[in-house]
C-alpha cells in the first residue's frame, strides 16, 4: 500500500481497557515507561491537555470560560521518532510514523512485544475494544480528479467546467456485529503549483463481547482487515494500479 506518490504517513493500533479490573494510577506510568526503556523506548513527555467549558445565553455577555485539565497521558518514543506509545488511563496505542512495515511486522515484532510487558506488570485486563487508523497522503497526478481515485467523490462534469479547489468528507458506519467504521478525507489545492493534496483516514474500532473473550491479537486484526478492505472498497481501479 505505500508506492510512488502514496504512503501510509501514520498507522496506529489502539486499545481500551475495563477500569474496574485494573488498578490503575499515577505510578503506572512510570511502571510501564521503566518496563520498556531498555528495549529502545527511552524518550518520553507528558501531554496534559487543557478544556475550556463555558455557556452562552441570550441577551448576556459572554461568561468567562472555566479552564480544566484533561486526563494526563504520557508519549514514549524510539530513538528515531518513527514508532510511539501513547499511555493513558487503561488506554494504549502503538504509532508508526512514515515507515509502516505491514501488519504481520506491525503487530508481531512492535505490538505483541510491548503489550506484553503491559500485561507483565499487571494492566490490561478486561480488553474493551481495539481500534486501527490508517493515515494516507497522496499527491493527484495534474491531470486527473480526486473521482478519478475515489469512487465516492463527486466528479467536477456534474457541476460544469472548472477546477476543484477543496474537499472534505467524514462518514461513520456501523457493522455487525461489532464494529464502528469512520472514513475522512481532506483535498488540498497548494499554490504555487496547483498540486492536489489528499490525506485519507480509515479508521475501525472493534469492540470486544461482553465477558471480554476476544484476545488482543484477533480482535485487533479484524479492526485492521476492516480499515484495510474500507480503503480497497473505496478506491478507483486506476487508484489501485497505480499502488500495485
Amino acid at each position: 500500500m505505500e508506492y510512488k506518490n502514496h504512503k501510509i504517513i501514520e498507522a496506529v493500533c489502539a486499545f481500551r481497557f475495563n477500569p474496574p479490573e485494573n488498578n490503575w494510577d499515577i505510578t503506572s506510568y512510570a511502571d510501564y515507561y521503566n518496563s520498556i526503556k531498555e528495549l529502545g523506548f527511552a524518550k518520553k513527555s507528558e501531554i496534559k491537555p487543557l478544556q475550556l467549558s463555558f455557556q452562552l445565553k441570550m441577551n448576556e455577555p459572554p461568561p468567562i470560560p472555566q479552564i480544566m485539565e484533561g486526563e494526563t497521558k504520557m508519549v514514549i518514543k524510539n530513538e528515531k521518532e518513527n514508532k510511539a506509545i501513547l499511555l493513558g488511563n487503561n488506554y494504549l496505542s502503538f504509532h508508526t510514523i512514515n515507515h509502516y512495515p505491514g501488519w504481520e511486522i506491525f503487530s508481531g515484532e512492535f505490538i505483541s512485544v510491548l503489550l506484553k510487558k503491559y500485561f507483565d506488570i499487571g494492566y490490561g485486563k478486561g480488553l474493551l475494544s481495539a481500534q486501527m487508523i490508517y493515515i494516507n497522503k497522496f499527491d493527484l497526478d495534474q491531470t486527473k480528479k480526486l473521482s478519478d481515485y475515489l469512487t465516492f467523490v463527486p466528479a467536477i462534469e456534474h457541476f460544469g467546467e472548472g477546477d476543484e479547489l477543496s474537499h472534505l468528507f467524514q462518514s461513520a458506519y456501523k457493522i455487525a456485529p461489532n464494529k464502528n467504521l469512520q472514513l475522512k478525507t481532506i483535498l488540498n489545492v497548494i499554490p504555487p503549483n496547483r498540486i492536489k493534496t489528499v490525506i485519507l483516514e480509515c479508521n475501525c474500532i472493534a469492540h470486544n463481547t461482553p465477558d471480554h473473550k476476544i484476545p488482543w491479537i484477533n480482535l485487533s486484526k479484524d479492526a485492521h482487515d476492516n480499515a484495510k478492505n474500507a480503503f480497497i472498497n473505496i478506491t478507483t481501479e486506476y487508484f489501485k494500479d497505480q499502488i500495485k
